[in-house]
């Protein structure tokens, strides 16, 4: 029994040692550790995004784009509440509230099931993962979704469409950390508000406030290029979370607002997250403020020029498939003026101005300036060249012609009168060709190759590089038979968007010089001071002989003077018509089954000096059946050149 005692004593003995040896670890040598170990758990900083928007404006300081303030619901977990206290919340409040409980995921509503019957899914597990999960061999996710894979649609049947409405709310509730604000619900009805406002001392955790929301002056006009703001979407959940923002964190969703949201988001409030209380420690800072190249009052005449016309152009005869117009105008640098859209949707007009650069049309003679220069800078055809308009006809094909036989024509008023014989009489020569009436035609197919190259450096088929997403660069033939060459060269072939169309006839007018398309001015602090400011970029220049280009530009002048585009404008410009057959889906089977034409227009004015180009295209503003089609681009245009000189100051 001594022994016993001794050993006892000895035992204890070294464990005082050993409690002695680490309570002065812990207390003297890793104090300051273990104190930064309780702090963090005690005290956090978090960020919270609860700054105002930098405000749009156009170019001449008209505001465009403001903060509104926006009624809303939001839920703050009170200390103490578990997950049946909410839950019981949940059931009460949603009787109060008119929620979309259809963005409710299958994913979540899972989520739920599992928090009410988890014993029931555990039952299902497997034990070899159960062992897994053991030794460590999967995760604590991993053993989750385990879980979440063995619950069924019989499982999730029992929830109502009442039920729903509840657990989505349960979700909204509990869509971040615990000591976060989350947002129930904004924009909410006066009854919604006013209800939780009276009634927040007894729905612990839900009250009212006001947030900052967007508020666009001008209402619908330039919406879609403008862009949205709102939460984060699923899909970009990890991108945002990975940058730094919170999930509740308002961004901008689309286009301008998207593009520069880094600038127009400003700094969030700092705050030190002690004892369950939020104590803020630095104030949000307002986002900076953007301007645009638009002018404002310039969008809003063509708009109200372009909805008249399309209202009549639908009304008119001819006009079955016919819907929508685009006109956009830039000052030939670049700089986009004005960009504008109509459509007829329903029997109302919608503004569809984001079509300028992602819908593509079949351009026609608009681009034979491009075509010329191709013939000039191959030496295809001279300067001066005088070739006869006259029907082509290659075998096993129908003739090819121009609007009538011409006859003897220069390249002057081959543009000027809209020649598509001349065009294609260069393109056998470019191809390499040789023709003769009704026989085969054999040509390079890389000829294909130097007229998408030189169209390129005009600005078509390619990005203009204007900053909104999406942009198209509109439709590549790949087939590459003779008579393909020859409607490419009549701009029969390939697709372009109206702003490449604006940019091509640019290029002409800066005398082969290719300027970035953009909507962006300039960027300015909350003092006022410029911290970005946009110049005009060169994206390249056209390496081709100078009297090239002023043999073109005579031409489009020649066009608006006496030629095909004669009764287009009211000022000094040159430019260019277009008609092309188009083809498209009439009955919406996916399958292309009706011919159409339309029509498009390009010019630059003053010819000397330019300091605007116009760009429009009407769709399908006719059938092959009838030889009338109501003169839009030609009216619109008209309207445009006579009020446009206030506008270019």
């Amino acid at each position: 029994m001594k022994k016993k005692i001794k050993y006892y004593y000895i035992f204890l003995y070294l464990s005082f040692i050993v409690i002695t040896i680490r309570l002065f670890e812990l207390q003297i040598l890793d104090n300051n550790y273990y104190l930064e170990k309780l702090s963090s758990r005690q005290n956090k900083i978090i960020y919270e995004d609860t700054s105002l928007r930098g405000r749009i404006y156009d170019r001449n300081n008209k505001l465009l784009v403001d903060n509104k303030l926006i009624p809303t619901i939001y839920y703050k977990k009170e200390e103490g509440m578990t997950s049946k206290d909410e839950i019981i919340l949940a059931k009460e409040v949603s009787q109060k509230l008119d929620l979309d409980y259809h963005k409710l995921t299958k994913s979540y509503l899972k989520d739920f099931y599992i928090l009410e019957n988890n014993d029931i899914i555990e039952k299902r597990i497997k034990k070899s993962d159960k062992d897994k999960l053991e030794k460590r061999q999967i995760t604590a996710n991993e053993y989750y979704q385990i879980k979440k894979n063995l619950v069924t649609d019989d499982d999730l049947s029992i929830y109502s469409d009442d039920d729903k409405k509840y657990i989505y709310l349960y979700y909204l509730m509990n869509n971040n950390y615990s000591y976060m604000e989350k947002i129930i619900k904004e924009n909410c009805s006066i009854e919604e508000f006013m209800y939780f406002s009276e009634n927040n001392h007894n729905l612990h955790g839900f009250d009212t406030k006001y947030n900052y929301g967007r508020s666009y002056v001008y209402g619908d006009t330039l919406r879609n290029i403008l862009g949205n703001v709102g939460s984060i979407p699923e899909e970009m959940k990890e991108y945002y979370l990975g940058r730094g923002y919170n999930i509740n964190d308002k961004v901008g969703l689309s286009n301008i607002e998207f593009v520069y949201d880094d600038y127009l988001k400003g700094s969030k409030a700092m705050y030190l997250i002690k004892d369950n209380e939020k104590i803020l420690i630095k104030e949000p800072v307002k986002g900076n403020d953007l301007y645009l190249t638009i002018d404002i009052d310039l969008q809003k005449m063509v708009d109200g020029i372009l909805e008249d016309e399309v209202k009549k152009a639908k009304s008119a005869y001819n006009s079955k498939y016919y819907n929508h117009s685009y006109v956009m105008i830039s000052d030939t640098l670049g700089n986009i003026l004005s960009m504008n859209g109509k459509e007829i949707m329903n029997g109302k007009i919608v503004d569809v101005a984001i079509g300028n650069i992602t819908d593509t049309v079949t351009a026609g003679s608009v681009v034979k300036a491009a075509s010329m220069i191709v013939g000039y800078d191959t030496g295809s055809i001279k300067i001066g060249e005088v070739i006869k308009d006259e029907c082509i006809k290659i075998k096993a094909t129908p003739k090819k012609c121009s609007i009538y036989n011409m006859g003897n024509i220069n390249d002057i008023n081959a543009l000027a009168f809209s020649s598509n014989v001349y065009q294609f009489k260069t393109a056998i020569r470019v191809g390499g060709g040789k023709y003769r009436y009704n026989e085969s035609l054999k040509i390079n197919d890389k000829a294909f190759d130097i007229y998408r190259d030189y169209f390129g450096r005009f600005g078509l088929g390619v990005n203009t590089g204007i900053e909104l997403p999406n942009e198209s660069r509109g439709y590549k033939g790949t087939n590459r038979e003779p008579g393909l060459l020859l409607n490419f060269a009549i701009g029969q072939y390939d697709t372009y968007t109206n702003i490449q169309l604006n940019q091509y006839i640019s290029t002409v007018a800066q005398n082969g010089v290719r300027y970035k398309m953009h909507l962006l001015k300039m960027i300015k602090d909350n003092d006022g001071k410029i911290i970005y400011q946009n110049e005009p970029e060169i994206l390249n220049k056209l390496d081709v002989a100078e009297k090239y280009i002023k043999r073109v530009q005579a031409g489009l002048k020649a066009v608006t003077t006496y030629g095909s585009g004669r009764k287009y404008v009211s000022i000094d410009a040159s430019g260019k018509t277009g008609t092309s057959e188009s083809f498209i889906d009439s009955n919406h089977d996916g399958k292309i089954d009706t011919e159409t034409i339309s029509t498009n227009f390009v010019m630059y004015a003053p010819s000397i000096e330019p300091k605007v180009a116009i760009s429009i295209n009407s769709p399908n503003i006719g059938t092959p059946e009838s030889e009338y089609r109501y003169p839009i681009n030609q009216n619109v245009i008209k309207k445009i050149t006579s009020n446009i000189n206030k506008y270019l100051k």
